[in-house]
Parts: C-alpha cells; sequence; structure tokens
C-alpha cells in the first residue's frame, strides 16, 4: 500500500491513524503541495480533484478520506474500527461527515491566522469561525459524558475528528474546552492514543 500526502494538508492525518491502528504496513509518499505537485497530470491521474490523500492498494486507487477509511475498515476488519451494530455504525459514520462538513470549514478559516500576519486577519469572520467551533463543540459534549468515546468504542467517528479537536490547543483555540469538560477529557484520551501521538504535527 502507498499513501500520497503532506502535512499542510489536514485530511490525511485521519488516514494515517486508522493505518496505525490497524497495524497495516504502507509506504507514505510526501506530495509537493507548495511546489503545485497536485496539479501535474501524473498526479491528477490518481487523484481528478487534485487533493490528498490518495490510498494506492494493488493497482487500486482510493482519493478522499472517509473513503479511504471505509476501504480500510474492510480491507483489515481487524481491530473493528465501525461498531458491530447497524444502528451504532450508521451514527458513526453521520459524525464521521459531521467532522468533515460542518467542523473542517470554520477550523480552516480560523487557521488562517496562523499563515498571514495580523494586518490580513478577516477578524469578523474568524471570531464567526470559533462560535461555529463552539456550537458543534456542544452537539458533541453530551455524546462523550458517559463515555469514552462518540460512539462508545474508539471509532472512524473518532479518527475523523482527530486532526482538529486535537490541534485546537495548537491553534489558540483551547478557551472553547474549559466549559466542555466531557469533550476536553475525550480530546485528552485522543492524545494519549500512539496513533494520534505517532501522527501529531510538529509543536503541537
Amino acid at each position: 500500500m502507498r499513501l500520497y500526502w503532506h502535512p499542510f494538508s489536514i485530511f490525511p492525518r485521519r488516514v494515517r491513524v486508522a493505518l496505525r491502528e490497524k497495524g497495516l504496513a504502507c509506504d507514505e509518499v510526501l506530495v509537493d503541495l507548495p511546489g503545485g505537485a497536485t496539479r501535474a497530470p501524473a498526479f491528477r491521474r490518481l487523484s481528478p480533484f487534485g487533493q490528498v490523500p490518495v490510498l494506492e492498494d494493488d493497482g487500486l486507487i482510493v482519493f478522499e478520506s472517509v473513503a479511504i477509511l471505509e476501504y480500510l475498515e474492510e480491507r483489515a476488519p481487524l481491530p473493528a474500527l465501525l461498531p458491530s451494530d447497524r444502528r451504532a455504525r450508521a451514527q458513526a459514520r453521520q459524525l464521521m461527515q459531521a467532522s468533515g462538513d460542518y467542523f473542517a470549514p470554520p477550523f480552516k478559516r480560523w487557521i488562517t491566522r496562523l499563515f498571514s500576519p495580523p494586518e490580513q486577519w478577516d477578524r469578523a469572520d474568524q471570531e464567526r469561525a470559533k462560535q461555529e467551533m463552539a456550537a458543534h463543540l456542544d452537539f458533541l459534549e453530551p455524546l462523550v459524558v458517559q463515555q469514552a468515546y462518540l460512539v462508545g468504542d474508539f471509532s472512524l467517528a473518532d479518527v475523523c475528528y482527530v486532526p482538529f479537536v486535537g490541534e485546537l490547543a495548537a491553534a489558540g483555540l483551547d478557551s472553547l474546552l474549559a466549559s466542555r469538560p466531557a469533550v476536553q477529557r475525550w480530546i485528552e484520551r485522543l492524545r494519549a492514543r500512539p496513533s494520534v501521538s505517532a501522527t501529531r504535527f510538529a509543536g503541537s
């Protein structure tokens, strides 16, 4: 197996965590995002929309992180990262989607401040982004009050949130956790997992 990724992109970390959770060997290929490698015809043959991650496995090419996670779950069913119960499985999958659809966009808007000088910040939009993330965390808080992870056992739902919630403090968003103690404990459990710590951004 071969994974194409770059640390500047958030979503590949999901796949890197899942690979480690399942103990799957995989060559990791750094794609030169700053150099425009995703626009090259050779890469577009792997990923027609020019995005990472991309997984290559015995001639099969899979792009989009959630599709890759689902593929890995079927390729290596143990240890299971989706519940056996169909209802819990549906809940896990809806959270997988929610993380990318509703948490990722405000997170990405917020972290533009990490890569630009203060005079270029859109402070009003960043404040809106912070409030959107706060509301999302309010939704997650009751899910982890009485259980360790989002759907009980650690699952792909948690994996999908790792690149965002695992870096809240590094992004200057730790203030969001003070009034959400269950979410804070959940994040601490996530960050303590070897698969998560091994894929942590430098300095986070």
